[in-house]
């Protein structure tokens, strides 16, 4: 990974700053031994290997804090430590630089076998589609960082870099579908 230590958080940097952000902060984590882990994954690929089985994924920031991206509402979460007026986390990494972690290509594997029908996501992280996940195959609940959608045609465009506004507000760029020209807004919430 790149030396990012000192980064800004990016998106979250963006979001307006509230008071009650709703729902539980700083919420108690809990792990599973090594054993149990096995034993729940040995029951689910049972489960998956069945004939006509199908799975519906539905995703949160856990799958991708293991590749440095951090979450809001978890013990060391943006929002929980903001709440306590400490200092927030520093990337390891920019979201630009991250890579899709494990479970996230462990569904696009998944879905070549078959298996996997549609992944539903809270993440704004566009991680789900660097891994190779279809966008039909893809709901995204609070929209991608890194995408722009025209105010006119609705054409989503998935850029390299982030998207400089949050809250479906205007970007500076045009649609360049052919007689569109209309202006592109972001494409994700603003708590």
């Amino acid at each position: 990974p790149i030396a990012t230590r000192n980064m800004s958080l990016g998106y979250a940097d963006r979001l307006k700053r509230k008071r009650n952000l709703g729902g539980q902060l700083g919420a108690t984590e809990y792990f599973e031994s090594a054993e149990n882990v096995k034993a729940k994954m040995e029951q689910i690929a049972q489960l998956i290997s069945k004939d006509g089985a199908k799975v519906f994924a539905f995703t949160g920031a856990g799958i991708s804090t293991s590749v440095g991206i951090p979450d809001f509402r978890g013990p060391s979460g943006i929002w929980t430590l903001r709440h306590k007026k400490k200092p927030v986390p520093k990337l390891d990494i920019t979201f630009e630089h991250a890579k899709p972690s494990f479970t996230h290509m462990a569904l696009v594997g998944l879905l070549q076998t078959g298996k996997l029908s549609w992944v539903c996501s809270q993440n704004v992280d566009c991680l789900h589609l660097r891994s190779g996940l279809p966008r039909q195959l893809l709901a995204e609940l609070h929209g991608n960082c890194f995408a722009e959608r025209c105010s006119a045609c609705r054409r989503e465009y998935v850029r390299d870099f982030q998207v400089e506004t949050v809250g479906f507000r205007p970007t500076g760029r045009a649609c360049t579908s052919h007689g569109c020209g209309a202006p592109l807004v972001d494409n994700v919430l603003d708590w």
